[in-house]
């Protein structure tokens, strides 16, 4: 099939062996004749020529018709070698150019390794796969967590080549999904090398996380190692699966190579930080080292557009501009603009709430320089429980706590989450979880009660399904590495099992007569017009309002007097004041 590609001549030797002047390549007849002896030889030749044999699944040659029939037998079709395959005899090694720009070939000396760490289960697999039958390995976790870099230095390590093919890329071809993914396969058999389908989890049917029964089959036929590469966990459903199928996973990079990766970026983009400010970056944020990257060129970017080199705010805006959660109804974000001098709460409760920001700042010197995470079994993040009436700050402290951390906030109301159908509070709080670990935000769940409330006696399926909803989201709770904020009105709800896991509980006091005076204080900028008749000891010592309804009162207080065209006078915060009241159903005195 190659000698009517390189030369001409040969287009009248095959007229000459086919008696006719017009096949000029050889035909189906004439690979039978030549090949078969008996009819049984005859009839394997035929065979091998067939749509699901070797030859032609691998697409390394096409069968044509021929012209000069209306209705060609399949004898009468001629056979032509793909173009890709030429050129690979002809020594070629460029990929087919159908493939474009979603499919790679890295050899051995190509491959270089950056700040990753190999599993010792994919070493020892690469080791078997040497000498037995090599395995598919899923490479699970995260974008970013090194799974391609893993798969490429272990090939660089045990000189084997590698073909990357991106399955997301694919559906952008002008080809059929199914012809790239096999063209893939084929130039992976050509090299003799690895294949990394990168972004598996683009192959996959949504309804049940399985993969395309002909790229499965062709995968388990692929005599080399497999990598797939991907966030989603799946489970072939093949009853006669002939490989090993090996599961390796990739957690988010620990502190130190997260120290490294900023420093490796940030010298890259010609940056200069103190190693006090790397620490900072690398034990707030929790990125992965592309993620590192771009944050560093987000910041390099804002910098350049003021003129200037990038700061330390430029860079935390941008691992916060890399680090959002995509989590539409389910949660509010809240870009934190409160510090702790806006806080008004006892001095005790102060220090929790700032040992709180202690335990996610330095969690890093604790459990990896000082060896805790190999001894105790704790949880890897903090988790904390806000109880007190509304009103009374827990949000304002929430918000606090980011700004002070310099993150993001995420309000998930939990009595939206939570769902009369069974299972659909287990999914809202899978795919709030599963973008948290991705990001780096203070998760903030308010209305805690609609779902840890005291758990009942199982009577019914209900009571059955309720319990597993409160023990699925203590799991999550318990595994998750950042912050996670638990708000309720109602803590005599909770029960024992369920605070004994929680980092922290701070009780958010009403305010007292003190505290009160305070509020009404910090309500009211230093450019608004106060009347000099207003009395704000008067209205902290009469009224008992908590701080979110003081805040209301003194905004409100405010219109009224802009709509009067004067000052803000006692007589519009009294009108304010009853206005909350009516609001909790509460009524003043007339006289008022």
């Amino acid at each position: 099939c190659l000698a009517p590609e390189v030369d001409r001549r040969y287009d009248r030797l095959y007229a000459y062996l086919q008696d006719d002047v017009s096949q000029r390549r050889p035909s189906v007849n004439l690979m039978v004749n030549l090949l078969g002896g008996d009819v049984v030889e005859r009839f394997a030749v035929w065979e091998r020529l067939q749509p699901d044999r070797p030859l032609r699944a691998n697409h390394l040659i096409e069968t044509v018709p021929d012209p000069s029939q209306a209705t060609p037998t399949f004898l009468a079709h001629h056979l032509k070698l793909d173009h890709r395959i030429v050129l690979y005899l002809l020594g070629d090694t460029t990929v087919d150019p159908r493939l474009k720009h979603t499919v790679t070939l890295q050899m051995p000396s190509d491959m270089k390794t950056r700040v990753v760490e190999v599993p010792e289960t994919l070493r020892l697999a690469m080791e078997n796969a040497l000498q037995n039958d090599p395995p598919i390995v899923h490479l699970h976790g995260a974008n970013g967590t090194g799974r391609k870099s893993a798969a490429e230095a272990v090939c660089a390590r045990y000189d084997i080549p590698l073909i990357t093919a991106d399955l997301n890329l694919m559906k952008e071809l002008d080809i059929p999904v199914q012809l790239a993914w096999e063209l893939a396969l084929r130039e992976a058999a050509l090299n003799n090398a690895a294949l990394l389908l990168y972004n598996w989890d683009a192959c996959l049917n949504q309804s049940d996380l399985q993969p395309p029964a002909d790229l499965w089959k062709a995968v388990e036929r692929y005599p080399r190692v497999v990598f797939l590469s991907g966030s989603e966990s799946f489970e072939p459903l093949d009853p006669e699966r002939t490989r090993k199928l090996l599961r390796i996973n990739f957690s988010m990079p620990a502190y130190e190579i997260r120290f490294a990766a900023w420093r490796e970026a940030l010298q890259s983009s010609n940056v200069n930080l103190s190693d006090e400010r790397l620490d900072e970056l690398a034990s707030k944020f929790k990125l992965t080292g592309s993620q590192i990257s771009l944050a560093v060129h987000t910041a390099t970017d804002l910098a350049a557009s003021r003129g200037e080199e990038a700061t330390i705010e430029d860079l935390i805006s941008g691992a916060q501009a890399h680090s959002s959660l995509k989590l539409g109804r389910l949660a509010k974000r809240i870009v934190p603009r409160f510090a702790w001098g806006d806080l008004i709460l006892p001095p005790d409760r102060i220090e929790v709430l700032r040992e709180i920001c202690a335990r996610i700042r330095y969690g890093h010197v604790v459990n990896d320089s000082w060896g805790f995470s190999h001894r105790v079994a704790a949880a890897p993040g903090v988790t904390a429980l806000f109880a007190g009436e509304s009103g009374t700050g827990k949000t304002l402290a929430a918000e606090v706590i980011a700004h002070d951390l310099g993150l993001l906030l995420y309000k998930i109301d939990l009595s939206a989450v939570v769902s009369k159908y069974i299972g659909e509070t287990e999914k809202n709080l899978s795919v709030i979880f599963d973008e948290a670990h991705q990001s780096n935000a203070v998760l903030f769940f308010d209305e805690a009660d609609a779902l840890f409330g005291k758990r009942s006696e199982v009577k019914d399926a209900h009571d059955r399904y309720a319990n597993l909803e409160v023990a699925y989201l203590l799991q999550q709770l318990e595994i998750y590495e950042g912050v996670a904020i638990l708000a309720t009105n109602l803590r005599q709800n909770l029960d024992e099992a369920f605070t004994r896991r929680l980092s922290f509980l701070v009780d958010f006091p009403f305010p007292e007569r003190e505290y009160r005076e305070k509020l009404w204080v910090s309500h009211f900028p230093s450019e608004a017009p106060l009347g000099m008749d207003v009395d704000l000891y008067e209205l902290s010592d009469r009224f008992s309002l908590a701080g979110g309804n003081i805040r209301n009162a003194a905004i409100a207080s405010a219109y009224l007097a802009a709509a009067d065209g004067g000052q803000i006078t006692m007589a519009h915060l009294r009108h304010a004041i009853k206005r909350e009241h009516q609001k909790m159903g509460r009524l003043l005195d007339d006289d008022y």
